[in-house]
């Protein structure tokens, strides 16, 4: 059908197959237009625009043919839909309304450039200047903004945002490794002990070592020294850095009672559902009276795109309430043993990440209903922590 079909409305007539003929003849004569024929097994069907619906009723009721006529379609059985549901058009108005709105505001950041510094934390830093998804970019001072994040941290050389529609482009230039200095005219450094342990080896980068393989060094005393002695009996500051490694003893602790109370699901589930738009967030659903200590809370969120995989400012939050009840658990000594022995393995991965272990020794006890491990490391690793202090007067 044309638009002018579309404009006056159409419906479509289904007749039994055989009639065909003589409807299609009747029709022509009453100079009234059929479109679309469609023949489905022993029926075949028809378009008749609305304005010829009543006319071409009165053909067929003259041929003495029976025909189903179906709903009206078109523009007027669109404007009665809207009329019945008076919402739908309100609600396009407010979408077009808020589309035209929320073109000035940020509906994406987008990073590039950075290497060490994460994403989160840029986004975290705009947030915290008064920049992110929602905010009304063209009333941003985007210059001071640059200076203003820049000054605000040290990990980021140069910053430089850009709209690239309702997408804000961060392009970033991050410092170098040792570039977080900065200037140190008027600062020195030592390298200390961060823990107590046996010096193995002292790797010196700048400054000069205050001890040596063999030594016993606790927490805080110099190990690499920024305080420089010259020939003449006086003094230059010095930046220190190095790596000092150590043996250092790690004592462990694991302890499991052998009757205890642990909170477990009862399966009983409650879910809420809020809406989130820019910054404002819309509950939808889940207004449930109950004591949220005993629920454990499970918050997820997920953002909405596009078909193209182009995010919007908006996100749908979910919430799991999942109600719990405590029960008392009793363990055999072997099961307290074992689930004390999976512990402690998990707390000896951890304090070796990054060193070596060297020694290690464990002992167990089953004392007062509760099973005790003990363990004992001896691990290799850098203990070296910069300190810096001030410098008011460098001399040479």
């Amino acid at each position: 059908m044309g638009i002018r079909s579309y404009l006056a409305g159409w419906r479509e007539f289904t007749f039994a197959r055989a009639s065909r003929t003589a409807v299609f003849d009747a029709m022509f004569r009453a100079g009234i237009p059929l479109r679309h024929e469609r023949t489905r097994g022993e029926t075949t069907s028809v378009r008749i625009r609305e304005e010829d619906v009543r006319g071409a009723s009165l053909v067929l009721a003259s041929l003495g043919i029976e025909a189903e006529i179906g709903e009206r379609h078109g523009l007027p059985a669109a404007l009665a839909f809207c009329r019945e549901r008076p919402g739908i058009p309100l609600g396009l108005l407010l979408l077009a309304v808020w589309l035209r709105y929320s073109g000035g505001l940020v509906w994406d950041i987008r990073i590039e450039g950075n290497t060490k510094t994460p994403e989160a934390a840029i986004v975290s830093q705009l947030a915290d200047l008064g920049f992110g998804i929602g905010t009304h970019w063209r009333e941003t001072d985007f210059d001071q903004l640059h200076a203003d994040y820049v000054a605000a941290q040290n990990d980021i050389a140069w910053l430089s945002v850009y709209m690239d529609g309702t997408v804000a482009r961060v392009q970033v230039r991050e410092l170098w490794a040792d570039g977080a200095r900065g200037d140190r005219t008027h600062t020195g450094a030592n390298v200390v002990a961060g823990e107590c342990g046996v010096i193995e080896e002292v790797n010196v980068f700048e400054g000069t070592a205050a001890v040596r393989a063999g030594d016993v060094i606790r927490p805080g005393e110099v190990a690499i020294s920024g305080v420089i002695e010259k020939k003449d009996g006086g003094f230059r500051w010095e930046y220190a850095a190095g790596e000092v490694w150590a043996s250092v003893p790690v004592p462990l602790s694991v302890e499991i009672p052998l009757e205890r109370v642990e909170r477990r699901p009862t399966g009983v589930e409650k879910t809420s559902f809020s809406l989130k738009i820019f910054k404002k967030s819309i509950k939808l659903s889940g207004n449930y009276g109950f004591d949220p200590a005993t629920y454990d809370k499970i918050d997820t969120i997920g953002r909405i795109c596009l078909p193209d995989g182009t995010p919007l400012p908006v996100w749908v939050e979910k919430t799991v309430w999942r109600e719990t009840g405590t029960e008392t658990v009793t363990l055999t000594a072997d099961d307290a043993e074992a689930e004390a022995r999976a512990q402690m393995r998990q707390l000896v991965r951890e304090e070796t990440e990054g060193g070596v272990l060297l020694e290690k020794s464990f002992r167990g006890s089953l004392r007062d209903g509760v099973w005790r491990l003990d363990g004992l490391l001896t691990v290799s690793r850098q203990i070296g922590v910069t300190r810096e202090f001030a410098v008011e007067d460098e001399k040479s």
